[in-house]
C-alpha cells in the first residue's frame, strides 16, 4: 500500500544547485536524488537524464517539513 505524503513543500532550484540526498518533484513524483543520478558533461548537468532544457527550467526541490 502506497500513502500520498503531503507535508513538503516545493522550492524552484537551479539544476546545477541539486546535490546527492535532496529530494525532488520529478515527473509527478517525489523521488530522492543519488550521486548516479547527476551527471555533469560539456552540455551542463543532467538529473535522472534530464536537462531541464539546459538549465532553463528550474528544479522542483521539495521540503518536507516532517517525515511520516
Amino acid at each position: 500500500m502506497e500513502t500520498a505524503m503531503t507535508n513538503y513543500k516545493t522550492v524552484e532550484t537551479h539544476i546545477d544547485m541539486i546535490r546527492p540526498a535532496d529530494t525532488v518533484l520529478h515527473n509527478g513524483k517525489l523521488r530522492t536524488v543519488c550521486k548516479t543520478d547527476i551527471k555533469r558533461g560539456f552540455m551542463g548537468a543532467t538529473l535522472f537524464g534530464d536537462s531541464y532544457r539546459l538549465g532553463t527550467v528550474p528544479v522542483q526541490l521539495a521540503r518536507i517539513s516532517r517525515a511520516v
